[in-house]
């Protein structure tokens, strides 16, 4: 019989079954069960967070354990440790992405105060033959034409919140290299390339991530993600890129404001813990 360990932080319990058999390692049961706490409206910012000491006696882990699971929340941007006196529950802070204006992450998130980070993934150039054809369709190429794929994970404070799978017609960008792309993809192509932006024809979806779209974005498989799919085009109407844009579900909730006569619209999606 499984027996549960629990220990409590902002008036909450914790809980974590122990006893049965499972695959997935302790840290990252006890990191889970902390993480969701965290993110679910139960701690509130600057309430006290278990130490090392307090999780490894409540939950039976040891001290490296524990020690793991703090650096890792820490790191993600849900604790803050103040030198001396222990961990605290992090300040909220909030990032947006608006889908009625083209707005790049990294310089968004910078104007929020978070550090952006930009991890490429995967980095190759494809002909149209290897292309998906919904892709291909979508950027209307042809049949001499090719694509660079990239997938980006964008992260904001060291939280991975965004997972981008993006193809860029080739003949726009030459001589790209994968360094190029740990930052700003907008002011890239505007600053080096001379491509002047126009907008973006976009979709929004909902979806469960596989096991490997949540490893990356540091969710359970399954979870829900947003998903914001379409094209980028320029001023002479030329389709540049093609995007998939995975959004954390846990992370992000879609707002939508809407005033008379159509005056100061506006969709946002949010990252927020509240």
């Amino acid at each position: 019989m499984a027996t549960q360990r629990q220990t409590e932080v902002g008036g909450a319990k914790l809980s974590l079954e122990g006893g049965a058999v499972v695959s997935e390692p302790v840290y990252r049961q006890l990191a889970r069960v902390c993480r969701d706490r965290l993110v679910g409206g139960d701690a509130r910012h600057g309430d006290r967070f278990p130490s090392e000491r307090d999780l490894a006696r409540d939950f039976g882990v040891s001290r490296a354990t524990a020690n793991k699971v703090l650096s890792n929340l820490v790191a993600e941007g849900l604790l803050e440790h103040r030198p001396g006196i222990g961990m605290f529950v992090a300040e909220n802070k909030t990032l947006h992405a608006s889908l009625r204006e083209m707005e790049s992450f990294t310089g968004h998130a910078r104007a929020l105060g978070l550090e952006p980070e930009t991890r490429v993934l995967e980095f190759k150039r494809l002909a149209r033959g290897d292309v998906p054809e919904e892709v291909a369709g979508g950027m209307g190429l042809g049949a001499g034409e090719g694509v660079i794929f990239v997938e980006r994970l964008r992260l904001a404070d060291g939280v991975p919140v965004i997972l981008e799978f993006r193809w860029i017609r080739s003949s726009m960008v030459p001589g790209l290299r994968r360094s190029d792309l740990a930052g700003s993809c907008y002011a890239l192509l505007e600053g080096r390339y001379g491509v002047r932006l126009a907008g973006e024809r976009q979709k929004i979806g909902a979806r469960g991530m596989d096991l490997g779209e949540a490893r990356k974005l540091g969710a359970r498989p399954g979870a829900a993600a947003l998903v914001v799919e379409g094209t980028g085009f320029s001023e002479d109407d030329t389709v540049v890129w093609y995007q998939v844009l995975l959004y954390r579900g846990d992370r992000y909730h879609l707002e939508n404001s809407v005033r008379l006569n159509h005056r100061q619209n506006r969709t946002e999606i949010k990252l927020t813990r509240d």
